[in-house]
């Protein structure tokens, strides 16, 4: 839980006490979320799905994990905790000022190239067998495995983004917010691995990089 605390500590900025506000975005904090939305969303498509196709040209990959965990059942029920990601990315946009959405957003482009050096590098793949959608229909699991391939493993860009937007979210919160918040994080890790997305070292490896990335921090403002 090191991550969790260090990116829940309070903020060093002169409103640091203040706690955390929730209200509808103003014209330029929209402009700016969407200008990063847009920068992470081309990254990814060209990025992440290039990484993708690549590795699915060639016949070796690395397998990355331990045997035991291939023993971990699939729960079908926990592609909505996976999903839930699509709900994280609305969040920012109406509880960060524009200072921290710059932030998050060059924090999750930096995780975007990070991560696609790595899958470019070390193209891997999962050792669990999906789900056969012929014996058990599931549109959720139809469209996830239709856009995308069983490599691009380590680290969990899915953990890195949702642990990004958490981190900064819950930052001035209530601890009763924060408690929910970290609660939510797990649920969305736990659901790469019980889905068969992921390994607990694709988990490992985003946190490890999401701790590095709490480092990039905006440049002091300087007065003339």
């Amino acid at each position: 839980m090191t991550l969790l605390s260090t990116g829940f500590a309070t903020q060093t900025h002169d409103d640091a006490t203040l706690p955390r506000s929730w209200a509808l975005p103003s014209r330029k904090a929209a402009s700016t979320y969407l200008f990063y939305a847009a920068m992470v969303g081309v990254l990814f498509v060209i990025g992440y799905g290039g990484a993708n196709w690549l590795a699915s040209q060639q016949s070796m990959h690395l397998q990355i994990y331990r045997n035991p965990e291939l023993a971990i059942p699939l729960v079908p029920e926990m592609i909505w905790a996976y999903l839930s990601i699509n709900l994280l990315f609305v969040l920012p946009l109406f509880s960060l000022d524009i200072s921290e959405l710059r932030l998050l957003g060059r924090r999750m482009i930096a995780a975007t190239l990070i991560a696609v050096a790595a899958f470019v590098v070390m193209p891997t793949t999962v050792g669990f067998a999906r789900l056969d959608l012929s014996r058990e229909a599931n549109l959720a699991f139809e469209l996830l495995y239709a856009l995308d391939h069983p490599y691009n493993c380590v680290p969990s860009l899915h953990v890195a983004y949702s642990a990004l937007i958490i981190l900064a979210v819950a930052q001035r919160s209530h601890l009763r917010v924060k408690a929910l918040f970290a609660c939510w994080l797990v649920l969305v890790m736990a659901s790469t691995v019980l889905t068969h997305q992921h390994h607990l070292i694709d988990i490992a490896a985003a946190l490890a990089m999401v701790g590095g990335l709490q480092y990039l921090r905006p440049k002091p403002e300087t007065t003339s």
